[in-house]
């Protein structure tokens, strides 16, 4: 198709533009008469003057030097009125940044301006062969040129240019007669091309494979960097099996004083030509027409400001599951949402808007929430200290057709004061008092309620530090900190009225990490309910110094709720939390979490994992996760270096109870050469309607470095 062609084109205009802006950065410097007067030119014979010509002779193996320039050859013709030297034979010119090899050279030493044929020249990692090449006043020109990744190599693709000009201080290119070619045999021709050079680089691939139900598959894409903070990545895969995937993206990143901005943008689009399409998430059978649209954004400005944003709109619920699994596996809830704040000295003002971009997928929607909170700070110059959050939240509930189940608009807010009391010997005793009230605006009569609370926390810290130094696992000193706490909340309601009309539409549905008790930390507070709890928290840390910065090397917290009642329900959850990190060095990392119902007996969450790195031979990775009722797995994987050109990496995954492995996968890299590097993979998965198979990959990379 014409976008297929158009996307080669940009591969290889790309391709050579990155050449060519290293080439211009390779300015010449003007040498002065001073420079030129230290010219020295010597060979293996003594340096003899033709009075013919005119001419110091130096032969053979002669060499010249003149400020920057170093000139060898076999022989070399120094006319010093001209301030030119003619290189006959094995030709090598060092020039500042860059290196020419060739043939026969004239050069002037002044102005650096040079004619020479039989060209080898390489700015790394480019190469180019040209029958002459020529730089005049600033213009590069080359005639007959071929253009390598690295070297010349047998397979490697490449491109034939008849006539080139580049000048260095327009930046402007102009390329003519361009061919691609694999090794020596050419491919097809490209267009003209004329621009301005700018920092350019280009990755590209090709990949092969079947996978059931998509069929053969063979897909190519490149990704193009336009300047120094914006690339752009397209892909083409078709499958025999389905049609033509185009999925185009964009990436941004950048970075000022005070301020950075970054995002992708990622879309997809293909007539899915299937007779078995299937059905998407509510049975209803799959379209021709599927497609969809990734953008992410986050930034910040001047230091205040945060603008942040997300869209995941696909048309369909299977459309990423079916062409993009990648992304499946790692996300398969999506949001779109758009946030924006502004941070002053102590305080922070936000306002977020969440909303149903896709009709097949359930969603609590937020038009918005505008959200004010202030952090603990003291209260004029007391040893008191207050909080504060306001919250207005317009809800909207809705099923996966994008109907409205039910509405709420509500304001909440919280205010805070507490007093931390020294005893001495490293015990702290802080008591507070809390104040939440919530408003809420309904179809019928409007609801609200407000709650109270007392809470006391008593918390002992002892630390010590040991002057230890390893210079293996880059420890400067130990610092060792140890905290122990009781913590007791008491939370009364003080007021409500029609308080059973409140919609429960903002609530967590699991919280499987260790639960806030405070009132004004409840986020989620649709079903706050009064409640008691008294919580013993242990908390053990390990600190080092890396230079000016501390960084922890190991940490173990447990807490555990000694008494939890909740005065509104049968069901109080008594919860034994723990965590632990270790990370001495950068090449070993350990890291679990642990969350038991001690009331029901039940687990929570249990996960753990474990890495080891060894240079860039090794890395293993074995991790174990336990959520609820919808994961019991053991993960491994790992990667090993068999050369400088061959990787092996392999991963499996094994479900504890029925010892079933849902997923495995093996795979191979090797770098045949500087351009090429093939990956083979062999993966299975087992368990689910679309993913039952064994799928055998084959894919390359092409200038990938």
């Amino acid at each position: 198709s014409s976008h297929l062609k158009h996307q080669v084109k940009t591969f290889f205009f790309s391709f050579l533009i990155s050449f060519l802006s290293t080439l211009a950065s390779a300015q010449n410097e003007v040498k002065t008469a001073e420079n030129f007067d230290q010219t020295i030119l010597d060979a293996e014979n003594e340096v003899y003057f033709d009075g013919k010509r005119g001419k110091l002779i130096a032969t053979p193996n002669a060499r010249l030097r003149s400020g920057d320039i170093l000139l060898i050859a076999k022989r070399i013709e120094l006319n010093r009125k001209q301030n030119e030297a003619v290189a006959i034979g094995n030709v090598i010119l060092s020039d500042g940044e860059f290196r020419l090899l060739c043939e026969s050279m004239q050069i002037n030493l002044i102005s650096g301006d040079f004619n020479a044929t039989n060209v080898k020249f390489g700015l790394y990692p480019w190469a180019i062969e040209a029958e002459e090449i020529s730089r005049t006043n600033s213009t590069v020109q080359g005639l007959e040129s071929g253009l390598y990744f690295l070297g010349k190599e047998k397979y490697e693709p490449n491109l034939k240019i008849r006539k080139l000009k580049l000048d260095q201080e327009k930046d402007n290119v102009d390329a003519s007669g361009v061919f691609l070619r694999m090794g020596n045999q050419t491919i097809g021709r490209l267009p003209s091309f004329s621009g301005k050079i700018g920092k350019k680089s280009l990755r590209f691939n090709l990949r092969a494979g079947n996978r059931k139900n998509l069929g053969w598959y063979l897909g190519t894409g490149g990704e193009w960097k336009l300047n120094s903070t914006l690339s752009s990545n397209t892909e083409i895969t078709a499958y025999s099996e389905r049609g033509i995937l185009v999925s185009p993206s964009f990436e941004w990143d950048s970075t000022s004083t005070g301020s950075f901005h970054s995002g992708t943008i990622e879309s997809g689009w293909i007539d899915d030509q299937g007779k078995s399409r299937g059905n998407d998430i509510q049975g209803l059978p799959l379209g021709r027409d599927r497609s969809f649209l990734h953008a992410y954004s986050v930034n910040r400005v001047r230091d205040n400001w945060r603008i942040a944003g997300q869209i995941e709109w696909n048309k369909d619920s299977e459309v990423i599951r079916d062409f993009q699994r990648d992304q499946f596996y790692q996300n398969q809830w999506n949001d779109s949402f758009a946030e924006l704040a502004y941070e002053g000295r102590i305080w922070r003002i936000s306002t977020l808007s969440r909303w149903q971009a896709n009709q097949y997928e359930a969603i609590t929607a937020q038009l918005p929430t505008i959200r004010f909170d202030l952090p603990p700070c003291p209260i004029a110059k007391s040893k008191f200290y207050h909080s504060m959050n306001f919250e207005f939240s317009a809800l909207r509930n809705r099923d996966g057709l994008g109907k409205l189940i039910q509405k709420s608009t509500k304001l909440d807010g919280a205010y805070k004061i507490i007093r931390p009391i020294r005893l001495g010997n490293g015990i702290i005793y802080s008591p507070h008092l809390s104040y939440r009230s919530q408003n809420y605006s309904l179809d019928g009569p409007n609801a609200r309620r407000s709650m109270g609370e007392w809470g006391n926390e008593v918390r002992y810290y002892i630390y010590g530090d040991y002057d230890w130094k390893n210079t293996t696992w880059g420890i400067d000193q130990i610092r060792h900190v140890v905290g122990f706490s009781v913590s007791h909340r008491k939370v009364s309601r003080l007021s409500a009225n029609r308080e059973s009309l409140i919609p429960q539409i903002d609530n967590p549905f699991s919280d499987l990490n260790l639960t806030p008790i405070d009132l004004t930390d409840h986020l989620q507070a649709d079903g706050l309910n009064p409640y008691e709890v008294v919580r013993l928290g242990y908390e053990n840390e390990f600190l080092t110094r890396t230079g000016n910065k501390s960084r922890s090397i190991a940490s173990i917290n447990f807490f555990h709720d000694l008494y939890h009642h909740n005065q509104s329900t049968d069901y109080s959850p008594e919860e034994f939390f723990a965590g632990f990190a270790m990370n001495p060095a950068p090449w070993i990392f350990l890291r679990g979490q642990s969350k038991l119902d001690t009331d029901l007996d039940q687990v929570i969450r249990n996960s753990f994992s474990v890495q080891l790195v060894d240079g860039a031979f090794n890395s293993f990775e074995i991790g174990y996760s336990k959520y609820l009722t919808f994961l019991d797995q053991w993960q491994i994987s790992a990667m090993h270096r068999w050369s400088e050109s061959k990787i092996f990496h392999g991963s499996i995954s094994i479900e504890k109870e029925t010892d079933n492995i849902p997923y495995w996968h093996i795979g191979i890299e090797h770098q045949s050469s500087p351009a090429w590097t093939w990956l083979f993979s062999l993966s299975g998965r087992k368990g689910t309607a679309k993913e039952n198979e064994t799928e055998f990959a084959l894919s390359t990379r092409i200038f990938a470095f």
